[in-house]
């Protein structure tokens, strides 16, 4: 239990205000309303599952006690392709609307930049430092995106750290995510736009085999997962 509170404080107070947004005209996090974190269970000092604590008395006061309404995790299948499942969905709650990865098989496919295992450095040439360019860069994800017209939009984008992180479900690990929704998410690290405020050579990226936030070096590679609307 202790673990976990401490993640979601810790992922709300970073994602607040610990860094700038960088890809072009990505500004995104133009949503107003926060999805539950959706842990639904409470604990004791332990880490044992406990009915969820009346006023007054110990452990009362925990993430799960507090359900707002309209918050509640909702999303919304947009288009289908020619496999199995839709190929993006909209949070009802944010109004963001994601690409779902497909063919997750252990095989990279930079022919099909919606393959789950595939990896990008981080890249943006619209900035002073724009990270590792060159093959298999996110630039090349989003532009492959773009191109294409997938689901019929041509304003797809890399997601700010505040975007991806509404993401995260609290109730789930390994993944950290409703993988019903968002099915062949694997539990790692999947880019952000956000560079690091203190050195732009570094950027944001949410980990979804625990749903904690980290931060690495522009030449590592990582997943992505893109996203449009919100601005």
């Amino acid at each position: 239990m202790c673990t976990r509170m401490l993640l979601v404080f810790a992922l709300l107070i970073l994602t607040a205000g610990g860094g700038t947004a960088w890809a072009g005209d990505n500004f995104g996090a133009g949503f107003s309303t926060w999805p539950d974190t959706g842990q639904t269970t409470c604990y004791d000092g332990a880490g044992t599952v406990i009915a969820c604590p009346v006023e007054g008395k110990p452990f009362h006061g925990q993430d799960a006690q507090y359900q707002e309404t309209g918050r509640a995790r909702s999303y919304t299948s947009l288009s289908y392709g020619t496999s199995t499942g839709p190929i993006m969905v909209r949070d009802n709650v944010t109004g963001l609307t994601w690409e779902v990865k497909q063919n997750r098989d252990g095989f990279e496919d930079y022919t099909n930049p919606n393959d789950a295992d595939n990896t990008y450095t981080w890249c943006d040439i619209f900035v002073g430092d724009q990270g590792t360019c060159g093959t298999n860069d996110t630039k090349d994800f989003i532009d492959a995106l773009n191109s294409a017209k997938f689901g019929g939009y041509s304003d797809w984008r890399l997601p700010t750290l505040k975007e991806l992180a509404t993401l995260v479900d609290y109730s789930r690990f390994d993944p950290s995510i409703d993988y019903g929704v968002f099915p062949s998410t694997v539990s790692a690290g999947y880019w952000s736009s956000t560079t690091i405020e203190s050195s732009t050579s570094s950027a944001w990226l949410v980990d979804f085999y625990g749903g904690n936030d980290d931060n690495d070096g522009t030449l590592s590679s990582y997943y992505v997962r893109a996203v449009r609307g919100g601005q």
